[in-house]
């Protein structure tokens, strides 16, 4: 089965990686590009002991890592980012259960009251809202930008795997099975007047990956 990667990845990357070892046919065709702004290390250096970074991507993950050594609480969106942090050697204390930016912020305005909040986003993502007492340093770590992509992709793959919200609306809307990594991915789909082929049980790769070897094999077995 044909996959069509859309996030931004060097080929054998880590989505292409998990869609091969679920036994699926990955076909990278980026849809987006992330272009670093800034390394945000002043922003990260100010922070105290008892302050938070807040993680809500891969490549805010991998930024940050350069002064792990330093950085206080980390909070991130899901397990997926858990372990990436940690094997980064960040001490992570937070993780969404849900997954979701939205709930690591919530649970934040209460925990992080009278501290300093580091959120490195991308040009794309909006300030959360927190607690007047919480000091919000947001700088804007890298721009996402649409990729002019080849738009015959879609005739060449069995579905799409679609890793964020700017890359549902980068791609646009578009005859063909969308293989969604969480919530907000699937919520974007929809706004487009689209409707999820599926959604990953949880935000990950991996889960993903898993999520659309089952979906393929249910409808063989279906078929047969």
């Amino acid at each position: 089965m044909k996959i069509w990667v859309t996030r931004d990845e060097e080929p054998g990357g880590p989505l292409s990686a998990a869609l091969e070892a679920a036994g699926l046919e990955p076909i990278l065709e980026p849809v987006i590009t992330r272009r670093v702004l800034t390394e945000a290390r002043a922003e990260i250096a100010s922070l105290g002991p008892d302050d938070w970074l807040v993680l809500t991507s891969v490549y805010a993950i991998e930024a940050a890592a350069q002064d792990a050594a330093r950085i206080p609480r980390v909070a991130v969106v899901g397990e997926a980012s858990r372990k990436k942090a940690e094997e980064l050697g960040l001490r992570v204390e937070l993780v969404s259960a849900e997954g979701s930016g939205r709930d690591l912020f919530a649970r934040l305005s209460d925990l992080a009251r009278g501290m300093k909040v580091c959120y490195p986003r991308s040009s794309l993502a909006d300030m959360p809202e927190l607690p007047d007492d919480v000091e919000l340093i947001s700088p804007v770590l890298y721009e996402t930008v649409a990729s002019d992509y080849r738009r015959g992709i879609a005739n060449e793959v069995d579905a799409a795997a679609v890793a964020s919200p700017s890359a549902v609306r980068a791609m646009g809307k578009v005859d063909l099975r969308l293989a969604s990594i969480g919530p907000t991915t699937s919520a974007a789909i929809r706004e487009l007047g689209m409707e999820p082929w599926l959604e990953a049980p949880q935000p990950s790769f991996d889960a993903l990956a898993r999520a659309i070897a089952d979906q393929a094999r249910s409808s063989r077995n279906q078929r047969a």
